[in-house]
């Protein structure tokens, strides 16, 4: 059985594991491990096309932009038979956000959901796995404000057997434009391992995942940068006289981050997500900025405080873990949750075990159901 997959590739290992997680899914639903998965990067959804495609020969060649390739193949539906997709069984977009201020204009909305799934779903089933919102913090909105984005949205919706959503706010936005409510489940990376074979002592490191201003955008909501390295570096100071710390990073610039923030404190920078899950296995708490972070030690069993700027926030709040506005990130504040978290530790994995499980069998009725 062929299943394409809408996901990021080479980018951010948090993106692996929520396709590890839809894999994993996806072979306890059909009961099977005989799948070919075919991989298409939403970021360049241009390779979706064969490379004697003369899309991609265009773009290639730089005499048409993603946004000029997305529109023409949107109007001329018949040209974009012939892409990756087309022979697949199913298609599905793996956890990511999908609403936020201009959406619809992202590199994917045209090329792939437009031109080709939303021709594809009348025939195959198409699911929208753990979506997510990234709006600011400070203005999170009541209701979808832009037309184009609320007829994207829409046209998601429309073109998809089963939709989930990772977070609260994912619920709301989209609780008008469907006839059914989306069921809000943790993402998909919460499935990436089986947090009852994670080892149980928890008695390894406090990990540590920083980036600089506690998100990857600042949204025009006034952060403070320094301040933010100056409540981490307290945090740091004070942890590492009674734990030892390991600096998880996501790629170079927190691995460099993590050397001027603490040049004694060791530094990992997995290459995999087997060698990601490795190395946090039997973490007594962790804080992070990244999201995803915060999900994968989850999976683990290993808790954690999360720190960000947007409502990619909330994802981690849908796992029951502590979670804040880094406006609102004060040192002492950050210190007890993660000394309330170790002290907690074995309760917090019990806790997991349970949500990881109950996670598991929601989504495989969720996609049984609209696969059948």
């Amino acid at each position: 059985m062929r299943i394409g997959l809408v996901t990021t590739l080479q980018t951010n290992i948090g993106d692996d594991l929520i396709r590890d997680g839809v894999c994993a899914l996806l072979r306890a639903a059909l009961k099977t491990r005989d799948l070919d998965f075919v991989s298409v990067n939403k970021h360049h959804p241009v390779r979706v096309y064969p490379a004697w495609h003369p899309l991609r020969l265009a773009h290639a060649a730089r005499l048409i932009s993603t946004r000029k390739a997305g529109r023409l193949a949107r109007g001329l539906k018949a040209f974009s038979s012939h892409n990756l997709f087309e022979k697949c069984d199913m298609v599905v977009q793996c956890g990511t956000p999908v609403l936020w201020p201009g959406c619809s204009r992202s590199e994917w909305a045209d090329l792939l959901w437009y031109a080709i799934l939303g021709r594809l779903h009348q025939r195959i089933p198409v699911l929208n796995l753990a979506a997510g919102s990234c709006y600011p913090w400070e203005r999170q909105p009541a209701s979808i404000e832009s037309p184009d984005d609320l007829a994207y949205a829409t046209a998601m919706l429309s073109f998809s057997r089963l939709t989930t959503a990772r977070d609260r706010l994912t619920v709301r936005l989209l609780a008008p434009l469907g006839r059914v409510q989306t069921p809000l489940l943790p993402c998909t990376a919460f499935l990436a391992t089986d947090a009852r074979a994670a080892p149980r002592s928890g008695d390894g490191p406090v990990l540590i995942n920083y980036m600089a201003g506690g998100g990857h955008y600042d949204w025009d909501q006034r952060i403070d940068s320094a301040q933010w390295h100056k409540t981490v570096r307290s945090v740091v100071d004070h942890l590492a006289h009674r734990h030892h710390l390991v600096f998880l990073c996501h790629d170079t610039r927190e691995y460099d981050l993590a050397r001027d923030m603490a040049g004694a404190i060791p530094r990992v920078l997995p290459r995999n997500t087997a060698e990601y899950l490795a190395l946090v296995a039997g973490a007594k708490a962790c804080l992070c900025n990244r999201m995803h972070a915060a999900v994968a030690l989850a999976a683990s069993g290993t808790p954690s405080v999360a720190v960000c700027t947007d409502t990619r926030l909330l994802m981690v709040e849908t796992l029951g873990l502590p979670c804040l506005y880094v406006k609102q990130a004060e040192a002492g504040l950050l210190e007890a949750t993660i000394e309330d978290l170790i002290a907690r530790r074995q309760q917090e994995r019990e806790r997991l075990t349970v949500l990881q499980d109950l996670t598991r069998q929601q989504y495989l009725e969720w996609i049984m159901g609209a696969i059948r």
